[in-house]
């Protein structure tokens, strides 16, 4: 995929800023709070979402205002346009339209419904580099069971209903089991109704998990295989999925019926329990993935150059796995993260994503000395000059 062109109207603190981008290198210069990270996020969300906020009213040019200050009738809305190709088309220029207002994110392409739109364009990625990627090993489960469900999402684009599903039937039981707190037992009614919720999320568990673990392998390989590259000092990475649920004796993917029966037992066990605290303690909702570096957890014993490569590898291993699985090459976004990097491995990530299109934003233009081919713009207060 190549971004070609640019529109952004209303966005954070991007009032109005259009762009003719490079299919190689694009370099987003300027101090802090300028509005750099704004336009690398806007590129994310018109083709998939935020890498900031889940919230689209926070996007919003002008969210911050309190009522008061805003002009009587004042609908906030932002619009971004973009036109892009993909390789199996080259020839053929695809236009993108976002429009983010205080109740959601709509998009279309070529005036298509964006879901419909993506099963005749599914080759849509962007891999995002951000500061927080440094801290992802280190940081709450949270962060690398997302990194589990982006991976899955982008080789098979229905992955992403199926999180959804499960998120909204841990929302109902988690409902249930807080109006039940403190009590010692169910009436037949109460029981009734767990069951049924209980049987949601383990149907909802059993596809999410087997939706992780169908790419968990690769990437754990390609992952790994990068790390050692980055490092180059004998060392082994190693990666493992932590359940909650399941042992890895029990674990065959292609018996869902068996998933299915397991999890259910695991559900009642826990039953009482949850019943005390009022929420559900156990499901894919607090699975996590541990990384081991010459089988030492990296988490406890990892130096924050051993953590930074890890993240990197992360990463880079995403972008090889999209490529291979779509023969496409994704978008790249380097947001502020080269200067949290030595020099090796900010050229070995360069060296490793020269065929994709590229988006760097940065305060040090030493950082970019060594980019050939680029376009360069100069961020200040949301808006942006192109240097030549």
């Amino acid at each position: 995929m190549i971004i070609k062109a640019l529109s952004v109207k209303n966005f954070r603190n991007i009032q109005n800023a259009d762009f003719l981008f490079s299919p190689k290198t694009n370099i987003i210069s300027g101090n802090n709070a300028q509005g750099k990270t704004n336009l690398m996020e806007s590129i994310a969300v018109a083709v998939e979402k935020s890498f900031r906020t889940n919230r689209a009213a926070d996007m919003l040019s002008g969210s911050d205002k309190t009522n008061s200050e805003k002009p009587a009738g004042e609908k906030l809305k932002c619009e971004i346009n973009a036109d892009f190709i993909v390789d199996r088309y080259s020839d053929k220029v695809n236009t993108l339209t976002c429009s983010v207002t205080g109740k959601g994110i709509y998009r279309k392409i070529n005036g298509v419904n964006y879901k419909e739109a993506l099963q005749l364009y599914p080759q849509l990625k962007i891999i995002v580099f951000i500061p927080e990627d440094l801290y992802l090993i280190k940081g709450n489960p949270e962060g690398r069971r997302e990194l589990l469900d982006d991976t899955a999402d982008m080789m098979n684009k229905i992955h992403l209903n199926i999180t959804a599903n499960y998120s909204r039937a841990l929302k109902q039981k988690n409902t249930f089991l807080s109006s039940c707190e403190g009590e010692t037992s169910l009436n037949s009614s109460q029981k009734i109704q767990i069951a049924v919720w209980n049987e949601e999320l383990a149907k909802a568990g059993v596809n999410v998990l087997c939706g992780r673990l169908k790419y968990f392998d690769t990437l754990s390989k390609y992952t790994c295989e990068y790390y050692g590259e980055l490092n180059n000092k004998g060392e082994v990475l190693t990666m493992s999925y932590n359940h909650t649920v399941y042992d890895e004796s029990s674990l065959d993917l292609t018996d869902t019926d068996r998933l299915l029966k397991l999890y259910l037992e695991k559900s009642e066990q826990y039953l009482q329990k949850e019943i005390i605290v009022g929420h559900t303690l156990i499901g894919v909702h607090r699975d996590d993935v541990s990384f081991f570096i010459n089988g030492r957890n990296a988490k406890d014993f990892g130096s924050q150059g051993q953590i930074r490569s890890i993240a990197v590898a992360l990463r880079l291993a995403q972008a090889k796995m999209f490529s291979e699985k779509w023969q496409e090459q994704p978008v790249i976004i380097l947001d502020d993260v080269l200067s949290e990097l030595d020099e090796f491995r900010r050229s070995f990530i360069l060296q490793h994503i020269v065929n994709s299109q590229v988006f760097i934003t940065g305060c040090n233009n030493n950082d970019f000395a060594e980019l050939g081919n680029s376009r360069l713009w100069v961020a200040k207060d949301g808006c942006f000059s192109q240097c030549s």
